[in-house]
């Protein structure tokens, strides 16, 4: 597929993938269309106790445009090692 449409094309659709994350007996709700920034009233809003993110990032915003600053300071931020 890669070789065919580029490389990090995805396989599955939408409902596939996230079919397969719910399928993960650690995870128990996946967020469809969530926004770029993580703000207090979203995770209030949804009581969200963790915000993981990999550390392959798409874009170099790691610093103060950081849209996981929020969840860094509520102390519920991980980051998981991505190959």
């Amino acid at each position: 597929v890669n070789q065919h449409h580029g490389s990090n094309y995805p396989i599955m659709n939408m409902q596939e993938r996230v079919l397969s994350v719910l399928g993960c007996r650690y995870v128990d709700d996946v967020l469809l269309d969530a926004p770029w920034q993580v703000t207090r009233e979203m995770i209030a809003t949804l009581r969200i106790s963790v915000v993981v993110r990999g550390t392959i990032c798409d874009t170099d915003v790691r610093d103060a445009d950081d849209p996981h600053n929020i969840p860094k300071e509520m102390g519920i931020h991980v980051e998981l090692d991505s190959e």
